[in-house]
């Protein structure tokens, strides 16, 4: 059952999304009326709950996946879709050690958490410290009794202060400027991930990657999602879809091959 302190995601009859954090106090207020939020606490999920203007809505406890899509943020969330191939690029279980730069909104924090498991450990960094208690927050309010990260502030491209990572994000405007950072704090093997908007940056940083000399197995991939609409006989692409969020490069860190380094 709804108890004081949850999150609630709403539904109403056009599929339209509220999520919202429930007390004994405060209420939902929106154009179609509105709803006490100890009108909800106490009921199960799938509850109809009918608002002051007599419109119902369809109240359950958010999925990770309707979560990180609507909550609260101060940046654009790395949408789940790409959230999936960068944790499955990057090798990621259970006892990896992660590095993530930057924290945002914390939508990757949260589904990295939650692959690593207690015996791993994220170090996620943010140069803003509005970003990084953003990002706590957001990771505290889906999964409360997570312990497996740790919020730093200050600029990878500069100083990394781990060593023997497994796997490094970055989610960052100019991520060929952590580089030289990034293969020191790698282990051998280690996976580097970026997930940036635009195809020259992603040039720039390939570029890069390829002049260090110690990263091989570069790719380069994009993602689309679209979904459909089935109903009788009319079955077809729904008229939106969620295309370009941004590409996903990975690399792989390696000893410089022999016939490089003699000259």
């Amino acid at each position: 059952m709804f108890k004081s302190g949850d999150s609630v995601i709403l539904y109403d009859k056009k599929e339209r999304v509220y999520l919202i954090h429930i007390d004994t106090e405060s209420q939902f207020e929106s154009h179609l009326g509105n709803i006490s939020h100890a009108n909800i606490i106490g009921l199960e999920e799938g509850s109809w709950i009918q608002t002051t203007n007599g419109h119902w809505l369809l109240a359950f406890k958010p999925t990770k996946n309707e979560f990180v899509v609507n909550m609260d943020r101060i940046a654009t969330v790395i949408y789940p879709k790409d959230s999936a191939a960068i944790i499955n690029k990057a090798n990621l279980k259970s006892g990896s050690r992660v590095i993530e730069a930057g924290s945002g909104s914390g939508s990757l924090t949260i589904s990295i958490s939650e692959v690593i498991g207690p015996d791993g450990h994220l170090y996620t960094y943010d140069l803003r410290e509005d970003m990084s208690q953003k990002s706590q927050l957001n990771l505290k309010t889906i999964l409360p009794n997570s312990n497996n990260v740790t919020f730093k502030t200050g600029d990878v491209s500069h100083q990394i202060d781990e060593h023997e990572i497994d796997a490094i994000i970055l989610d960052l405007p100019e991520p060929w400027e952590v580089v030289d950072q990034a293969l020191n704090s790698l282990k051998y093997g280690g996976i580097i991930i970026s997930f940036l908007p635009t195809i020259i940056q992603v040039s720039n940083y390939v570029d890069t990657l390829r002049d260090c000399l110690q990263f091989t197995l570069i790719e380069t991939t994009e993602l689309l999602e679209r979904s459909w609409t089935v109903g009788g006989r009319s079955i077809r692409p729904d008229h939106r879809m969620t295309g370009h969020t941004g590409f996903i490069t990975v690399a792989r860190k390696c000893f410089v091959r022999p016939d490089k380094e003699s000259k």
